[in-house]
């Protein structure tokens, strides 16, 4: 990550009120290549010699990027010890999140036409006490970075709570599974008794719950299905163990 020690007035006000601690890293949007600018540049101009209205169309849609909108090239996902601010990336204003509150859906998606991977896409979705529907993306630069990162900060954060109150008799739902002392429960079957769980494995962006003596899975579900999916591993995990 960047480190820095700059932020704005409001950001600095934003982490005292929220007692986010310690800045420790910061991403910027992620700016366009030389190639991909110039062709943009190129395409712009030929649009407007030939069609006003595409051309204008096209230009509406290159200020959302950093290189050509200052507004945008300021944004920026500020990661703190105890919590994130975000700005959005359409839209004004900030956002700011504690680890131990928030709730995290994670989309990673990459589509292959013809043996071709196209970029890979990564998506956030961040629901927290006054904050929904806001989303972070590849516009900021290196996810694969920062996309982890929060995720273990929020395993870091929540995981002892949660694990203590599961094993004190308590529910807790995330998403696509409900986890309690005694097993899975999901939409449509009857509980799984840990005993019963051969394995929860990931593959291809889905979770899959093996029961012992089954070929196929007892349940699976998207990962972008479960909120804080670290969350949702770590403590299936040491039940299962246990």
């Amino acid at each position: 990550m960047t480190a820095t020690t700059s932020l704005s007035p409001e950001a600095a006000e934003l982490a005292a009120r929220h007692r986010l601690g310690e800045l420790e890293g910061t991403f910027a949007p992620k700016r366009l290549g030389k190639l991909i600018f110039a062709l943009y540049i190129f395409t712009l101009v030929n649009l407007l010699v030939a069609f006003v209205i595409p051309a204008l169309v096209f230009f509406w849609w290159l200020r959302r990027t950093p290189n050509f909108s200052r507004k945008q090239a300021a944004k920026r996902l500020y990661l703190f010890e105890n919590g994130m601010i975000v700005h959005p990336q359409f839209g004004d204003g900030m956002i700011a999140v504690r680890w131990d509150s928030i709730r995290i859906y994670q989309e990673i998606t990459q589509v292959i036409i013809n043996d071709v991977p196209s970029p890979v896409k990564y998506a956030y979705s961040v629901v927290a006490p006054g904050v929904t529907g806001t989303t972070i993306t590849e516009f900021y630069d290196r996810p694969e970075t920062w996309g982890p990162w929060m995720q273990e900060a929020i395993v870091r954060a929540q995981c002892p709570a949660v694990l203590g109150s599961i094993l004190e008799g308590q529910t807790t739902n995330f998403g696509g599974f409900s986890v309690s002392r005694t097993g899975m429960a999901t939409t449509g079957k009857s509980q799984l008794p840990w005993p019963d769980v051969q394995e929860i494995h990931v593959k291809a962006g889905r979770v899959y719950v093996m029961k012992t003596g089954e070929s196929s899975p007892w349940f699976s579900a998207p990962v972008s299905d479960i909120a804080n999916y670290y969350v949702f591993l770590a403590i299936a995990t040491n039940l299962c163990r246990q």
